[in-house]
């Protein structure tokens, strides 16, 4: 058997052509193989002629399998001599298959090769933090708006009101799936229908019953994309949504300890807006350290490995969207994306995220950031501690969830790493 290794971009490229002699042998007991299986009437089994087996033995499946044979044979041995350690299922590829000749090449993915960049010592500004009187009267905007109280009144729906309706659509005056419902929610203008529909229902009242048309988009689901549906509405109820007057008794119903006044309210918004914006700000700082590593660094790994990421992602994706009730090709079809298209989207991202990961790898291996049994235990006494248990509690409540457990933590002592060697 003629070797060939070739090592590239994370992986070994193994190929392997058979010597004629070789070659013949392998042939010779596969087909005893399959003959000592054959059954002819008139003959013993693994007593038929050679002659007559032939004619009742697949020839091509004689060939495959003495290639796959004999590629398990080497490879293996092949894997020994080069010190080669598989991350992942090799790719088998029989380039050449005949009488007179077997040729073969794996794939074999390895750990990725990652050298590093700086990852010490940079300065990354921290985001100034500031909350404007902007930010503080959108905050209590949203505030009021999410204690508001829905009630019906007799008057006709206007927009952001919201009406409860039964509908049902047709296109050619025939139902389709899907376009119908009873006492449904909606609110106008929330733009969570088609273009058109919740325009042509200002105006309702409840107990009316009113015929409406409207146009699929061209991007929408192929059954139904651009053509023109009658739907039938009937409206039950309207409601107006009151919302709180910024007073002292909305301040009371918040109910926020220590907090009885509008000002009150206001210091507090700020002081909890400060709170969030210097987490993102912090949180922004630590991803831009790391993507500059990234960006720094350099990282071969196998395209096996991407291909596997990917599949796994659209994979996942398909089985989500079609666990609500829309095919996978009418999903591309609304985003308006070809299947090339998708899965060279899902490609650079799933690239992006196997660099980021591979660095990390790289930093906390040449940095001994490894998760001990103390870190392990700390962080069970700080789980305890947080939600009042016991500390055998803790840990038998996330047996099933260690593995997790292990990647937040040693996730947590990498961000310590990172800050404390990086500073503003």
């Amino acid at each position: 058997m003629e070797k060939n290794i070739e090592r590239k971009s994370g992986e070994a490229i193994i190929t392997l052509v058979a010597s004629q002699e070789e070659w013949k042998k392998e042939q010779s007991k596969e087909f005893n193989k399959l003959k000592s299986k054959l059954k002819v009437p008139g003959f013993r089994v693994g007593q038929i002629p050679d002659e007559v087996a032939k004619g009742r033995i697949n020839h091509a499946e004689v060939l495959e399998n003495a290639v796959i044979s004999l590629v398990n044979k080497f490879y293996q041995d092949t894997l020994k001599e080069e010190n080669l350690v598989p991350v992942m299922q090799p790719r088998l590829e029989i380039t050449k298959l005949s009488d007179e000749e077997a040729e073969a090449r794996i794939i074999v993915p390895l750990l990725p090769v990652v050298t590093l960049g700086e990852y010490k010592g940079l300065k990354v500004a921290l985001e100034e933090v500031k909350v404007t009187d902007e930010d503080i009267d959108r905050e209590l905007t949203r505030l009021r708006n999410d204690h508001g109280i829905q009630q019906v009144k007799e008057d006709a729906a206007k927009l952001n009101d919201t009406v409860i309706i039964d509908f049902k659509g047709y296109v050619d005056d025939i139902p389709f799936e899907g376009g119908e419902a009873k006492e449904y929610s909606l609110k106008l203008g929330s733009n969570s229908f088609i273009p058109g529909f919740e325009d042509q229902l200002v105006g309702i009242k409840a107990g009316e019953e009113r015929t409406i048309t409207v146009k699929f988009p061209d991007n929408y689901v192929q059954n139904l994309a651009s053509k023109e549906a009658k739907f039938e509405i009937k409206c039950h109820e309207v409601k107006e949504t009151i919302i709180p007057e910024l007073n002292e008794d909305f301040v009371k119903e918040l109910d926020y300890q220590g907090v009885d006044t509008i000002d009150q309210l206001k210091e507090k918004v700020t002081k909890d807006l400060e709170a969030k914006k210097t987490r993102q700000a912090s949180d922004n700082r630590l991803n831009k350290i790391i993507q500059t590593i990234v960006d720094s660094s350099k990282v071969e790994m196998s395209s096996l490995i991407v291909e596997d990421e990917v599949n796994a992602e659209i994979e996942n994706a398909k089985h989500q969207i079609e666990s609500n009730g829309l095919s996978f090709e009418d999903y591309l079809k609304a985003m308006n994306l070809t299947m090339e298209q998708y899965r060279q989207n899902v490609q650079v991202n799933a690239n992006a995220i196997l660099t980021r990961t591979f660095v990390i790898d790289e930093i906390c291996r040449k940095e001994n950031i490894v998760v001990d049994s103390k870190a392990l235990n700390d962080k069970y006494a700080e789980l305890a501690k947080m939600y009042s248990m016991k500390v055998e509690d803790i840990k038998e409540a996330l047996k099933a969830q260690q593995n997790e457990l292990l990647r937040q933590i040693r996730s947590e002592l990498f961000t310590k790493f990172i800050l404390e060697n990086n500073k503003d």
